[in-house]
């Protein structure tokens, strides 16, 4: 077992509106970000991990280039998941309220295994 207490996360303030708490593992990293009314984050790419939204409260918008560069956006809304594969992105609060969510970083292996995931639970009788 190991635990990362809320004061053991990295907390950082951006300059862009955004509080998040990083919590850092071996192999994969989970971020609970916080982003103020009327913030729009810088544009960004990744090229080697998997980021995943998971939005707990609020409202917002995830704006990104299609392949022919053309912006989209898509409004996602508490109880969402969003997986950004390698889409060049951002994400704006067009709210009055601030937004909660989670991000799930990590390096995929390009298998699914999510027969093995569902299915990896061992009931132990006491």
């Amino acid at each position: 077992m190991k635990l990362i207490s809320q004061n053991q996360a990295i907390h950082v303030d951006k300059t862009n509106g955004t509080e998040v708490d990083y919590y850092l593992l071996e192999d994969a990293e989970i971020h609970y970000n916080k982003i103020n009314p009327h913030t729009l984050q810088e544009w960004h790419r990744h090229h080697h991990i998997s980021e995943n939204i998971f939005i707990l409260k609020g409202e917002l918008v995830y704006r990104y280039l299609d392949e022919i560069r053309h912006e989209q956006f898509l409004l996602l809304k508490q109880g969402d998941l969003l997986s950004v594969e390698n889409d060049i992105h951002t994400f704006e609060n067009q709210t009055d309220e601030v937004v909660e969510f989670i991000v799930f970083r990590y390096l995929p292996s390009y298998k699914n295994q999510r027969e093995m995931i569902k299915n990896d639970k061992e009931v132990i009788e006491r």
